[in-house]
């Protein structure tokens, strides 16, 4: 009986072994799972930067990394890579900026910007909005480490731009001469100030271009009008832009002291459009006039 392999039996036990191998190759390059769910993200996403009012929403994840790219957004694990676009929503990434971050993560507005908002040669609504421009150039475009959870929240400001006036009228009896106006203002604005005497037919124009800043501004003899001095009781009234203000009746009795006249501030002045086209992603509600951003955080 013949037991000896044929000759060329190690060739086909080679050949089967090489294939063998090469399946189990392709085999182990499969992946095991599958990408991220980008269109997930975006549904997320779009569901909050719709809303023109605060509003949050989170979505968890299994991507290592995402990349935002304009309205484009890409995540990927070790088994693939996803894109999808937004349809409508301008979001801001705002990884490694730690005060939008906060927001993002829920923090009031009012909390994170508490310096500024109480600081009248600061406008925090800029600091702001050059915190977002910052951090959207920052973060646009590249692939950044995330977590297993993306944070996404839309920001609503209401940056008003306050006035603060006093009036003071030195009282020689029933009567004065000296008029100074103080106001503190964290725009740049037209304030007009009128004083109107009650008792006779005289009164007070004057205008000055505020600034961010707080200031004095004397009345001077240019500055009366059909007389040199004013009656009390006097009726001051201000404007912003042609936009009345506040006004307060000073009488004798207080004429020698500063007078508060838009003492809490928080005056509505209309703010000019060029906030939101210089900024895609500043968007501006203008029945409640307030703006809002969507950030992102991953």
């Amino acid at each position: 009986m013949d037991l000896e392999a044929p000759a060329d039996a190690w060739y086909v036990w080679l050949a089967v072994s090489i294939i063998s191998a090469a399946v189990a190759g392709i085999a182990l390059g499969l992946p095991t799972g599958p990408p991220p769910d980008t269109n997930r993200a975006v549904n997320t996403i779009e569901r909050t930067a719709g809303s023109s009012y605060d509003a949050s929403a989170t979505y968890d994840h299994d991507a290592t990394e995402i990349k935002f790219d304009g309205r484009t957004i890409a995540m990927r694990n070790e088994h693939g890579t996803s894109r999808a676009s937004l349809s409508y929503g301008h979001v801001v990434p705002v990884m490694g900026h730690e005060r939008l971050e906060n927001l993002s993560e829920g923090r009031p507005f009012e909390a994170e910007y508490e310096a500024e908002l109480d600081e009248t040669e600061t406008n925090a609504l800029e600091v702001f909005l050059e915190d977002v421009e910052d951090a959207y150039a920052d973060n646009s475009g590249e692939w950044r480490t995330a977590d297993d959870q993306l944070r996404v929240r839309t920001v609503s400001t209401t940056p008003v731009p306050t006035i603060r006036a006093s009036v003071e009228a030195i009282s020689a009896g029933h009567s004065t001469h000296d008029v100074t106006f103080a106001y503190e203002a964290n725009t740049d604005t037209k304030l007009t100030f009128d004083i109107q005497s009650e008792e006779q037919d005289a009164y007070i124009e004057k205008t000055v271009e505020a600034t961010p800043s707080r200031e004095t501004a004397p009345a001077g003899p240019y500055d009366f009008q059909k007389n040199s001095w004013l009656e009390f009781p006097i009726h001051v009234n201000i404007t912003a832009e042609n936009t009345e203000l506040c006004e307060e009746t000073i009488r004798a009795d207080r004429g020698s002291e500063m007078v508060p006249i838009c003492e809490s501030g928080g005056e509505t002045i209309d703010v000019s459009d060029e906030t939101v086209e210089t900024h895609g992603y500043v968007n501006r509600n203008r029945e409640s006039e307030s703006y809002y951003v969507t950030l992102v955080t991953v």
